[in-house]
């Protein structure tokens, strides 16, 4: 079978971080013919660090001139519809990091685009092929806990990292934020177990104005805060409610990341990593721990998403982490903030279908 050409939109620190390292693990069924960034020197460095065979700096000309069948965009947030539009109307198949678009209108124009021009459209994040999500689904559709009752999730995180570099500010401006850049995970995974939303309720709100880097060459910057950076989420799947807290106004926590609570039982553990186990507690019985039953090189391994989609390039198969799913998470971040702001419950304009036999 033909190797499929790739090409990487975006050379920051996620790309040289998280994927760009990661595609000699594909070489036989793909190739990384060129990366582009608007800054050159960024765009050149990448080339010659993971032997892209070409750079560029112009949007237009990387899709003019390369031949790349499938576009990696790597871009800051509210670059992301811009990217994915040009490549998508190119012909490109695309995926994207989260989130998909700024606007749900962004959104549908996306997946239409990909409808019209026959390609194929993947989104991150890639939760739902992460074994230990699987692992939650298999224990949920055996009725591990019996009916689900409740469910409590929280993204609870400092902001500003080791060296946090001061062009990423852009972490704090409107548009992204905590919600947008941490919450879409656990919505993802809520929305992956148990299917859409109907309503939403939320509060939000800005607790600390501005953010100060701690160490390394910029130590000391300011970075105001024009995002909400604490969202309280209430959510309505219909049989069932559950909360998500998100904040960047936290240290450090000991709660787990999620957990489903239901009339025989309860799971609980962090779904958002490939390789975490389920902490399963059965009525009557101590608790127990469940295994994925497959391991990935890495639990924080990302660039699946990308062997993903080349696998369903190859074979011409539909990705697991659609589109449709993941504009149903946007309608669901954006109608919060809605909510937060009107100070009453809302209901969500999408849906979407899962994908079956995933476990």
């Amino acid at each position: 079978m033909r190797k499929v050409n790739v090409g990487v939109v975006g050379c920051g620190q996620v790309a040289q971080g998280v994927y760009l390292p990661e595609f000699h693990r594909i070489a036989e069924k793909a190739v990384l013919v060129a990366v582009c960034d608007r800054i050159e020197g960024r765009a050149r460095e990448a080339q010659q660090r993971f032997g892209a065979n070409a750079y560029f700096s112009d949007l237009d000309r990387f899709l003019r001139e390369s031949d790349a069948e499938i576009v990696i965009n790597l871009t800051p947030h509210r670059a992301h519809t811009l990217v994915s539009r040009a490549a998508l109307q190119a012909g490109r198949h695309v995926y994207t990091e989260k989130p998909m678009a700024q606007t749900l209108e962004e959104a549908t124009e996306l997946m239409e685009t990909a409808h019209t021009h026959h390609v194929k459209f993947a989104c991150a994040p890639i939760t739902l092929l992460l074994p230990s999500q699987r692992r939650w689904q298999q224990l949920l559709r055996a009725g591990t806990i019996g009916r689900v009752t409740f469910a409590r999730a929280q993204a609870l995180f400092p902001p500003i990292w080791d060296n946090f570099p001061p062009e990423h500010a852009w972490y704090f401006a409107a548009g992204s934020g905590p919600l947008i850049d941490m919450g879409v995970y656990l919505l993802t995974a809520l929305t992956g177990l148990f299917g859409p939303v109907s309503r939403v309720s939320a509060m939000a709100g800005t607790i600390l104005h501005e953010r100060i880097i701690g160490d390394g060459p910029a130590a000391g910057t300011h970075i105001p805060m024009e995002a909400e950076d604490s969202i309280h989420l209430h959510l309505d799947f219909g049989s069932f409610f559950a909360a998500l807290d998100v904040s960047w106004c936290v240290h450090a926590t000991r709660n787990e990341l999620l957990e489903v609570y239901g009339e025989r039982g309860t799971l609980s553990g962090e779904p958002l990593y490939a390789n975490t186990p389920v902490h399963v507690f059965r009525a009557g019985q101590a608790w127990s721990v469940e295994e994925p039953t497959q391991q990935w090189p890495r639990s924080d391994d990302w660039f699946q998403g990308v062997a993903h989609l080349v696998d369903c390039v190859r074979e011409n198969t539909e990705p697991v982490n659609t589109a449709a799913h993941a504009r149903h998470v946007l309608d669901i971040m954006l109608t919060a903030l809605r909510s937060a702001r009107e100070g009453r419950a809302l209901t969500l304009q999408t849906s979407f279908q899962l994908p079956t036999g995933l476990s």
